[in-house]
């Protein structure tokens, strides 16, 4: 009366090597926040929550719209992107990063927008999940040069 697990995994639709490649993008990420950690715990705490959160709202905000609202698409290394899901992207970088700045005290400048777009550039390179990695520290290391200035 054990629970057969490889059942399980059919009941979820999920091929063994689907699971592989999912599992895959979560280390990837998990890899990253530790960089991001590394990097700024102490230095710049400000550019590690710019990294994650850019990766954590942007691209899974940019995959649901793109997923769920018609829009002009296109393949780019294999991978189909949307036009709604590159402008969420876009914006969700830029709220977060708009943000943070705020809390820091920063007026709203061309610096914000520059962040926003490497993020949306870098979530175009989604093979095997690597954006999962450059997104975050892309993003982390650009918000400690350009916005708060902590090199």
């Amino acid at each position: 009366m054990f629970l057969d697990t490889s059942s399980l995994v059919a009941s979820v639709c999920l091929t063994p090597s689907l699971l592989d490649l999912y599992l895959l993008a979560f280390n990837i990420i998990v890899i990253s926040l530790f960089i991001l950690i590394f990097l700024f715990w102490e230095k710049d705490p400000y550019a590690l929550i710019a990294g994650f959160f850019i990766m954590t709202f942007g691209d899974g905000l940019a995959g649901l719209i793109g997923k769920n609202l018609k829009s002009k698409s296109w393949f780019f290394l294999k991978q189909r992107k949307s036009l709604f899901g590159t402008i969420t992207m876009f914006l969700t970088s830029l709220i977060v990063v708009s943000s943070l700045g705020y809390i820091q005290q920063n007026t709203f400048n061309i610096n914000f927008l520059i962040i926003a777009f490497i993020a949306t550039a870098l979530e175009q390179f989604s093979v095997i999940g690597i954006d999962n990695f450059l997104v975050p520290i892309a993003g982390g290391i650009s918000f400690n040069i350009l916005v708060t200035n902590i090199t």
